[in-house]
């Protein structure tokens, strides 16, 4: 039923409480919403705290693109993620300081560099991204709109000469 060619079939299926939590991760990328509306899922996840590990990629996919993925969801990612689900994760909204945090000391820069772009950063936060020990990082943190004194002149100072240039051109000295 979860392959039915009825598009309506396969909601109702994703929606049923007797739906496998695999066959939900399957329908998951069609059909996120009513996957996470899905009246069995909470005793699921109970009954088997690592259900999630055996989802696709395009599950966690559609799930990011919801505005109010649950912090269940976004803790697996950031505890058992692959870096291709972080970078995504790393923009989303919904956020908490603790996950913002946790994934601005991942190994793989491009989620660092993807939390350095966030639009509400600590200014603590932003010094140490400035500090990052990957240009893209720092150059993410120079192309922001607005930075405190300290931090833009940090950047103008860079190693990296594109760094030093966006940071010029973004926060001119003086200014």
């Amino acid at each position: 039923m979860a392959d039915h060619p009825d598009a309506t079939v396969r909601a109702q299926v994703a929606r049923h409480p007797n739906t496998p939590a695999a066959v939900l991760g399957v329908l998951a990328p069609e059909f996120p919403q009513v996957v996470l509306a899905n009246p069995a899922l909470p005793l699921l996840r109970l009954a088997d705290p690592h259900l999630l590990r055996g989802w696709p990629d395009g599950a966690f996919h559609a799930l990011l693109r919801l505005p109010d993925v649950p912090a269940w969801i976004r803790t697996h990612l950031i505890r058992h993620g692959r870096t291709e689900l972080l970078i995504p994760l790393a923009q989303h909204p919904a956020l908490q300081e603790p996950e913002v945090l946790s994934l601005a000391r991942h190994a793989a820069w491009l989620v660092r560099a993807r939390i350095a772009a966030r639009p509400d950063l600590p200014p603590d936060l932003l010094a140490a991204l400035a500090a990052d020990p990957d240009y893209g990082v720092r150059l993410a943190v120079a192309s922001r709109p607005s930075l405190p004194a300290g931090v833009a002149a940090l950047l103008r100072e860079d190693t990296s000469r594109f760094v030093r240039q966006v940071a010029e051109q973004a926060h001119p000295a003086g200014h």
